[in-house]
């Protein structure tokens, strides 16, 4: 009977007995992005500095994070509201309806996935009536991969936490299937070990590289055959990098500390059928919702939650904006 309850509550967003917990970074305020259709190389420039910025405090927040209270996850018997306020970041927690003794806990926190450049295009395209020229697409995605890039920043210090204090094991993420899971963990297995061995190698390749370079525009080599071999390579390695980070991006903030080894384990959220008939790119090319089948797929997500532990953690893409309020989460709770 609970579960049949549950399934209700949890719909649509996860609502129902909710938690609902705000956090802006304390160090920043959120970055305020350029509009669609209007992202000069300035504004892309001042945007990847904000990300950087963003990604070095939330490193900091993490290591600096010494919880006063020592609660796991696991424990249903503690206050979900004083851990989470607690988390670096957080300063503001609201119940709309508090549970005294749960026995279901979901913590979801909310995402914003990156969306591959040619489904970004159409979406462009549907949006504008029309379709952008390429030089504008790729700028405008650039914007959205460093808008993502900064709410995994955000995302990555709350999960750190929780994963090195309060027992945090697994995480479920949107958009993998079971089907789809012994791939992923294949994918997962092959970057890590990029990550180990080769990455190290090209940032350091890198760095010497641009010390050549520095040296010799010092010693007004600019214009020899040397140099402009140098500026070739310090070109690759950092298309190298960049094609990297995207990559990294794809995964989400779970699959980067999977990555790193630090999460144990990435579980699937979607079901493959109610995901693939969800799609919203129509035969003809356009990006339309069907909120039928998105509903469909939002049960069979509640269907996943339900047959896990006690206690689960759920990423779920449903921001509105990036950015705009450092992050949401939610945690509904079943008496």
């Amino acid at each position: 009977m609970w579960r049949a309850k549950l399934h209700f509550l949890l719909l649509p967003f996860l609502a129902g007995l909710i938690l609902l917990v705000v956090w802006h970074l304390r160090h920043q305020e959120p970055a305020h992005l350029p509009q669609k259709y209007s992202a000069p190389v300035q504004q892309l420039a001042e945007l990847q500095r904000l990300v950087t910025e963003q990604e070095n405090n939330s490193h900091r927040a993490a290591e600096r994070y010494n919880p006063t209270l020592k609660w796991q996850l696991t424990d249903l018997t503690f206050p979900a509201r004083d851990l989470l306020a607690g988390l670096p970041g957080v300063v503001e927690v609201e119940h709309s309806v508090k549970c005294d003794k749960p026995t279901r806990r979901v913590i979801h926190l909310r995402d914003w996935h990156l969306v591959p450049r040619e489904l970004y295009a159409l979406d462009l395209a549907t949006s504008a009536g029309r379709p952008l020229p390429e030089d504008e697409v790729a700028q405008l995605h650039a914007e959205h991969l460093l808008e993502v890039a900064a709410v995994q920043a955000e995302q990555m210090v709350v999960l750190r936490c929780l994963i090195r204090h309060h027992g945090l094991r697994k995480v479920y993420a949107e958009g993998l299937t079971p089907a789809g899971l012994a791939n992923y963990r294949d994918i997962i297995r092959a970057l890590k070990a990029m990550e180990a061995d080769e990455m190290p190698a090209a940032r350091k390749q890198l760095a010497e590289v641009r010390e050549l370079l520095a040296g010799m525009k010092g010693r007004g080599q600019e214009d020899t055959e040397r140099y402009r071999t140098a500026g070739g390579i310090e070109a690759q390695l950092v298309k190298m990098l960049d094609d990297r980070r995207e990559r990294l991006l794809e995964f989400g903030a779970a699959g980067r500390l999977l990555i790193a080894g630090e999460l144990e384990e990435v579980l699937p959220l979607d079901d493959d059928d109610a995901l693939e008939s969800s799609k919203p790119v129509t035969p003809d090319g356009k990006v339309r919702i069907d909120r039928e089948k998105t509903r469909r797929r939002q049960d069979a997500q509640v269907r996943l939650l339900l047959a896990g532990d006690k206690t689960v953690m759920a990423m779920k893409d449903n921001l509105v904006q990036p950015c705009n309020a450092g992050g949401i989460v939610r945690v509904v709770e079943l008496k």
